[in-house]
């Protein structure tokens, strides 16, 4: 029995989606997208909430760290604008003593 013909298909036979009821509006469809819209806008519009209310509470902060840095200036007898004078910046890592010759040679590795 010899094989069943195979048949050739060429670009004309690719089926495409471009007739099928999707490109119509279906109402359940269109009423759902808008569901789902609705409720992203909802909650951006809570989420932009929160963050306004997190940025009014940090400029009260500010406002009050700012009073009360003015009052302990004006305690000390200076007034709330100037600043203290410039102290030489020291580094919060330790220091090690080591002789003045043992930089030069480096480090030397063993294997």
């Amino acid at each position: 029995m010899p094989p069943p013909k195979r048949i050739i298909r060429s670009v004309k036979d690719i089926r495409t989606r471009s007739s099928t009821p999707d490109a119509i509006l279906v109402p359940y469809k269109a009423y759902m997208a808008i569901t789902a819209l609705e409720m992203e806008k909802f909650r951006r519009e809570t989420e932009r909430d929160n963050l306004m209310l997190r940025l009014n509470n940090v400029h009260a902060r500010l406002q009050t760290v700012e009073t009360e840095k003015a009052s302990l200036l004006r305690r000390l007898g200076k007034d709330g604008h100037s600043r203290p004078g410039q102290r030489p910046i020291k580094s919060s890592r330790p220091t090690r003593d080591c002789p003045a010759g043992a930089n030069a040679a480096g480090f030397k590795f063993q294997y």
